[in-house]
């Protein structure tokens, strides 16, 4: 049976990809800092918005936000961008990612609010660390003013404003979400 086609309109969604029969993506900082690098570049290039990331062991997971026709292309340049390094690096070839990556829509603030923390928390969940703001390969700690890497291209404030009511701090209620 043949693939179904991608969503190719405009709005948010939560994406991952995994790495070749569950190996890693990521062998040290180094390949994690050039993934960052080639995310950035997609970031300013395809017209997108990260609005939250999270780098894991095997797999990656975004929460982008992208006009018309922008997801397939910018989720090809990264990944296949990334491949490209990380196989001249490590002098291998062949595929480093296992199969089309995921895009799930998030259509309600419910489901952006749910897909954030589920991003943000995957490393407590795999027990890699306690709080989700001590991982350093996530967008999270930055955005909640935790720890000294800040991500430029990562514009949070689309999950900020849906946490805003005028009495309390979007912070404050981002990190009861996500902390919590």
């Amino acid at each position: 049976m043949p693939r179904g086609l991608r969503d190719t309109t405009a709005g948010v969604f939560h994406v991952t990809s995994h790495g070749v029969r569950a190996t890693p993506l990521y062998l040290d900082d180094l390949d994690r800092m050039r993934f960052l690098r080639e995310l950035a570049r997609v970031n300013r290039e395809d017209g997108w918005t990260c609005i939250g990331f999270c780098l894991m062991r095997t797999h990656y997971h975004l929460i982008v936000q992208v006009s018309d026709d922008t997801l397939p292309r910018a989720m090809h340049a990264l990944n296949f961008r990334y491949a490209g390094g990380f196989n001249a690096r490590h002098g291998t070839r062949g595929h480093v990612f296992e199969r089309r990556y995921y895009a799930g829509r998030l259509e309600t603030r419910s489901h952006l609010l749910y897909a954030y923390r589920y991003v943000v928390r995957n490393p407590v969940t795999a027990g890699l660390c306690v709080m989700p703001a001590e991982w350093p390969w996530s967008s999270y700690g930055a955005t909640i003013g935790h720890g000294d890497v800040e991500h430029s291209f990562v514009d949070a404030g689309r999950v900020l404003a849906e946490l805003a009511d005028g009495e309390t701090d979007a912070v404050a209620r981002l990190r009861e979400l996500v902390e919590l």
